[in-house]
């Protein structure tokens, strides 16, 4: 958490391993799979294939039915999973996007941002998708309910530095209302 253009998004991008720090060093199991949730998830997809097209592109050999099924699972169904992603609205765009994390069988989820154009009854699945995942899951969100339902820590992102928030999400604001 923390103010906009604090860094937390190059957090996530440090630790996935697309940038590179100037000092220190992280360490990552080079057997890890991590799928990552960008808030700018529409340059992760080719808008000009459909859903299945670019499931097949990123996961080859299965037939159409398999790419329809898993897509159908993350609410992209019928005419909506042959029509080209450019065509499907945000949250749509979304739901693309969590079905190629699954396909990946990550064993660490990065998601920054990952309510941006979902309605509320797609974060409701969300939060529950979350709550019953095993691996483990970093998360920058400005959606309290996002965090108040799915985070057991809460780290700050300010002035360059990332620190442990000893307190809930409540007491995160309290501690905002003091700072003004």
């Amino acid at each position: 958490m923390g103010p906009n253009g604090q860094g937390k998004s190059t957090v996530l991008k440090l630790c996935a391993g697309e940038l590179e720090g100037v000092s220190g060093a992280i360490f990552r199991n080079p057997r890890i799979r991590i799928a990552r949730f960008s808030q700018h998830h529409v340059d992760q997809l080719n808008l000009d294939q459909t859903p299945v097209e670019f499931l097949q592109g990123l996961f080859p050999g299965k037939d159409s039915q398999f790419y329809r099924s898993h897509l159908g699972s993350y609410g992209v169904q019928g005419q909506m999973a042959l029509q080209t992603i450019r065509t499907l609205s945000g949250g749509q765009k979304s739901r693309v996007v969590f079905a190629v994390m699954a396909m990946r069988q990550p064993h660490f989820l990065m998601l920054d941002e990952p309510t941006n154009h979902l309605d509320v009854e797609t974060v409701d699945v969300l939060i529950q998708a979350l709550n019953d995942y095993t691996g483990g899951v970093l998360l920058v969100s400005h959606d309290e309910r996002l965090i108040t339902a799915c985070c057991n820590e809460l780290w700050i992102v300010e002035n360059s530095h990332v620190t442990p928030f000893q307190g809930d999400f409540d007491a995160y604001k309290k501690s905002l209302e003091f700072d003004v």
